[in-house]
C-alpha cells in the first residue's frame, strides 16, 4: 500500500541524508535529468527512509526506463554539425540524461528524404528533434507525429507552421544583424561590395539570416553594396569555387558572410588569392575549421552557441511544460578564442 504519513520530511533533510544538494533533490523528484544513476538513487533511497513520497511515485521516479529521443542532423562536409553529433553521442553516455538519446545523421537533407527518415524514425520514438528542412513536406510529417503524441523538436533551424513543442537554436534574425553590424564598422571609409554565401533555401536559419544582415546594412550603411547570395550546400569544394567566382565579378568585395557552414573552403579560397584578411569572413559555427581560420586571422568572427547548452535544453524539454527561449547568442574572436 502507497504510503503518505503527515509527517513528511523535507527536501533539506532528504539532501542532508543523501550528501547532495537540495537542487539535486529537487532534479531527482521531478524526474529532470542531468543527475547521474547512482546520485539519483541515493537520492531515492533517502526519500524513501524519510517517507517523503507515496511508494508508487517512488517506484515511478526508480523506473530504468526512460523515454526514446532520436535525434536527427544533416550529414555531409559540414563540421560544426559532425562535431555536434560527436559531442552529443559522448555527453548522452556520460550520465543519466533521463531519456535514451539516439542521433543519425542523414546524408541527403532533401524534404522527400526527410520526410522518410522522421517517418522511419519517429514510429518507435517517444520524441523527436531535428535540424528543421523548411518545406511543407516536412511540416506536415513533423505535425503528424505531434497528432500522434510525439514530443518534437527542430534544432538550430526551423520550420514554418510547424505545430512543433519547441524551437531550440538562436535568434537568427538577430545574428544577421550582428553579423552586418560587425561587418560594416570594419568597412573601408570608400565601402564596397559584400557577399552572402548559404547552404539552401530549405533551412529557415539561413534565410532568416540573411534576412536579418540585409535589413541592418540597407537600412543604416548605403555605402555598401550587395554583390548577391550563392548557395554552397555547405560543401567546402563548392564555397571554394563560388569564392573564386565572387572574386573574379567583384574586384570590390570587401566581406563575405557566411550563414552556413564550410567556412573552410572559403578561407582556403581567400588564402590562395592574397585576399585573407583584406576580405573579411564572418561565419557560424565554431569547429576546428573556423578555430583555425580565427587563429589565422582569415575569418573575423564566429557567431555560435554552446554545444552543451542546446543538449540540455533539449532533453528538459521533453518534461517542459512552456517553450524554451532562445539560447544565447557567442561571439568567438582572433581575440578570445576558447
Amino acid at each position: 500500500m502507497d504510503r503518505a504519513p503527515p509527517n513528511r520530511a523535507g527536501i533539506r533533510e532528504i539532501a542532508r541524508a543523501a550528501g547532495v544538494s537540495e537542487a539535486t533533490v529537487d532534479r531527482v523528484l521531478h524526474g529532470r535529468p542531468n543527475v547521474r544513476r547512482a546520485t539519483a538513487e541515493r537520492v531515492l533511497a533517502a526519500a524513501a527512509e524519510c517517507r517523503y513520497l507515496p511508494d508508487a511515485e517512488l517506484a515511478r521516479l526508480a523506473r530504468r526506463d526512460r523515454l526514446r529521443l532520436v535525434v536527427v542532423l544533416p550529414g555531409g562536409a559540414n563540421s560544426y554539425i559532425r562535431g555536434l553529433n560527436d559531442d552529443l553521442r559522448i555527453w548522452s553516455q556520460s550520465r543519466d540524461r533521463g531519456a535514451r538519446i539516439q542521433s543519425f545523421l542523414v546524408d541527403s537533407m532533401a524534404p522527400d528524404d526527410m520526410v522518410r527518415c522522421l517517418r522511419r524514425l519517429g514510429r518507435k520514438a517517444d520524441a523527436v528533434a531535428f535540424f528543421g528542412v523548411d518545406h511543407p513536406l516536412v511540416r506536415d510529417e513533423a505535425n503528424a507525429l505531434v497528432d500522434a503524441g510525439k514530443t518534437v523538436m527542430t534544432l538550430i533551424s526551423d520550420v514554418t507552421g510547424c505545430r512543433r513543442q519547441a524551437y531550440i537554436g538562436i535568434d537568427n534574425l538577430a545574428a544577421g544583424r550582428t553579423a552586418a553590424f560587425l561587418m560594416a564598422r570594419a568597412a573601408p571609409p570608400e565601402g564596397g561590395k559584400i557577399a552572402l554565401v548559404a547552404a539552401t533555401r530549405h533551412y529557415r536559419a539561413h534565410v532568416e539570416r540573411e534576412l536579418g544582415f540585409q535589413q541592418l546594412i540597407g537600412r543604416d550603411w548605403p555605402c555598401l553594396g550587395f554583390a548577391g547570395t550563392v548557395e554552397g550546400q555547405d560543401d567546402p569544394q563548392i564555397n571554394a569555387r563560388l569564392t573564386a567566382e565572387l572574386l573574379d565579378r567583384t574586384p570590390d568585395l570587401i566581406g563575405i558572410y557566411n550563414v552556413g557552414g564550410a567556412s573552410e573552403g572559403i578561407g582556403a579560397e581567400l588564402r590562395r588569392r592574397g585576399r585573407a584578411g583584406q576580405v573579411q569572413l564572418i561565419g557560424h559555427g565554431l569547429s576546428p575549421g573556423t578555430r583555425q581560420l580565427l587563429a589565422e586571422g582569415v575569418m573575423s568572427a564566429v557567431l555560435t552557441q554552446r554545444s552543451r547548452s542546446l543538449m540540455e535544453v533539449m532533453v528538459d524539454q521533453l518534461h517542459a511544460v512552456a517553450a524554451p527561449s532562445f539560447l544565447p547568442l557567442q561571439f568567438i574572436f582572433p581575440t578570445n578564442l576558447p
